[in-house]
């Protein structure tokens, strides 16, 4: 066997070798356009059912596959989802302060007492029978409309009474606050803040998406590079075993002492163990994207994936200050913050309402009706229906109701609290501003050094190549030891793993970017079905005082 031939990898190494290389050649190629048809996810938990996977020994898997499964079957986004629907179902509970109620009321009583005068009864028996319909108005007043009846018998002896009696009433009477309570702001605050906390849990799913989509292609990409660390942890050990091979034939033909062959089988001992190392590191991905995927059954935990996307470098055009403005006006962290001033604002506006003196106009209009006999026979309800209908005796009723509290320690401590809670909620989001500089400097920065370390780790791999190509060749002809050798292939093996996390961290810090300046959603065609707030562009400052 000639020496030229003795050096050469073995073809599965050689073919290992040129999977890898094809690899990293693509990682430099403009990727592909994301499909034309966008990912559609619903707010509504109801609204999401869980896909299938693909079927088969091995769950193959494409990044956008692996997106729509994830954000179609993932339970995080179902604890947001809820946590929506709840918020919602607090308009509706809000609302409840203007329905109209109905009360209707029958009693009866009767009373016995000693006489101490001619005139008293002793006996008195009394029949109630009360329909009431009332209600709150936006203004801040509220109104009943009333039906009121009693069928009344007493004896007094010595005297000739109606016995008994009917009375009926039939009124209307509202009243309406003029200074404390007055007006809808204050009427409406619990239906307005039930609003911007839907707004706000709404938000919080977009979050809970942009979250969603970043795990879910960081996971991807973990396995992908868990999957080409293998490769090239492999490719590494065919090259030990490749000297170690060479290293026992110069052994045989007497150019090397046996105990050379020591260092290449530490060699081969320790590529052994890199890849077992490499395979933990694959089930831990693996593990990682299926807890992402949801899956449920045990058979489906013990099929691999495997992920058919390759890296690609697509452009990306970053600047610091324009991905801020869009940050401010995109992030659903800033709307959060906004709605959460309007909703400490509108609370000030109470609290500050309260400090007010309560002056309440109240009034009531009217007709009563009654019917009776001087004997028991001919019993006569009809005739205080009567003079209802007929409106014989009309009644009415106005006036002002004006109270103020000594001291009023409470709302003035109420209204004191909501300013520093407003004041706190600015400052929350002046902190968020800092905040999303921090973060989009640090983005930006991240995708810059990862690029550069592209080529760097790249730069580094292939002289490492070289270097171990030209320390084969003087080991070959008796210029250096297998230690030599063996530590330069170590130099190899962690370039070439060094190279592959540079394109893994790369790929995480174009998608951290994205989500970063909250165009994650558009830049991977999600978009949300149900949406009850608007996701345009809108200026992160607080809305004007009305």
């Amino acid at each position: 066997m000639s020496r030229e031939r003795a050096v050469n990898l073995p073809p599965g190494t050689r073919a290992v070798r040129a999977l890898l290389t094809a690899t990293l050649v693509l990682l430099l190629v403009p990727g592909a356009a994301w499909a034309a048809d966008p990912v559609v996810v619903s707010i509504s938990s109801g609204s999401r059912t869980p896909g299938p996977l693909p079927q088969g020994d091995k769950i193959e898997l494409s990044l956008e596959q692996a997106i729509r499964l994830a954000l179609q079957n993932t339970l995080d986004l179902d604890v947001v989802s809820l946590n929506y629907e709840k918020s919602a179902f607090g308009i509706g509970s809000a609302k409840g302060i203007f329905d109209p109620y109905v009360e209707v009321e029958a009693n009866a009583n009767r009373t016995l007492s000693p006489s101490f005068s001619r005139i008293s009864a002793t006996d008195t028996k009394n029949q109630n029978a009360n329909l009431v319909f009332g209600g709150n108005v936006e203004t801040g007043g509220s109104y009943t409309l009333g039906w009121y009846n009693q069928r009344a018998d007493s004896e007094v002896p010595g005297f000739t009474l109606f016995n008994p009696r009917y009375t009926s009433t039939l009124s209307i009477g509202a009243t309406q606050p003029l200074l404390r309570n007055f007006g809808s702001t204050v009427t409406t605050r619990f239906i307005v803040q039930a609003k911007y906390q839907r707004d706000s849990s709404a938000y919080d799913f977009v979050a809970g998406v942009q979250r969603g989509l970043q795990l879910i292609e960081n996971a991807y990409w973990d396995l992908a590079y868990a999957r080409a660390l293998l490769a090239a942890r492999m490719q590494a050990l065919d090259i030990a075993k490749d000297l170690n091979r060479i290293t026992q034939i110069k052994i045989d033909v007497g150019t090397l002492a046996p105990i050379d062959v020591v260092q290449t089988e530490v060699t081969v001992a320790q590529r052994e163990q890199d890849i077992i190392l490499a395979e933990g590191q694959i089930g831990t991905a693996e593990d990682q994207l299926k807890r992402l995927l949801n899956v449920r059954n045990l058979p489906d935990w013990q099929r691999p994936i495997i992920t058919t996307d390759l890296p690609t470098e697509e452009p990306i055009s970053i600047s610091v200050e324009d991905g801020m403005q869009q940050a401010l006006q995109t992030r659903p962290e800033v709307r959060k913050a906004l709605i959460d001033i309007q909703s400490k604002g509108l609370t000030l506006v109470y609290n500050k309402d309260q400090l007010k003196p309560r002056l309440d106009l109240a009034g009531s209009y009217g007709y009563a009706g009654l019917g009776a006999k001087a004997t028991s026979e001919d019993l006569s309800y009809g005739d205080a229906l009567s003079n209802i209908f007929d409106r014989n005796y009309p009644t009415w009723t106005v006036g002002l109701f004006f109270s103020i509290p000594i001291f009023n320690q409470t709302a003035k401590n109420n209204a004191a609290i909501a300013s520093s809670d407003l004041e706190l909620s600015r400052t929350n989001l002046a902190l968020l501003k800092q905040n999303l500089w921090v973060e989009v400097r640090g983005a930006a920065r991240d995708v810059d050094t990862a690029l550069r370390s592209i080529a760097a780790a790249k730069k580094s791999r292939e002289l490492a190549e070289r270097n171990l190509d030209a320390e084969k060749k003087k080991y070959e002809n008796g210029m250096t030891t297998s230690f030599q050798v063996s530590s330069i292939q170590n130099d190899l093996t962690n370039a070439r793993a060094f190279e592959l996390q540079t394109y893994a961290a790369y790929l995480k810090s174009r998608v951290a970017w994205h989500k970063a300046i909250g165009d994650l959603l558009a830049w991977k065609n999600v978009k949300i079905d149900a949406l009850p707030v608007s996701l345009d562009p809108t200026p992160a400052e607080e809305p004007a005082a009305k």
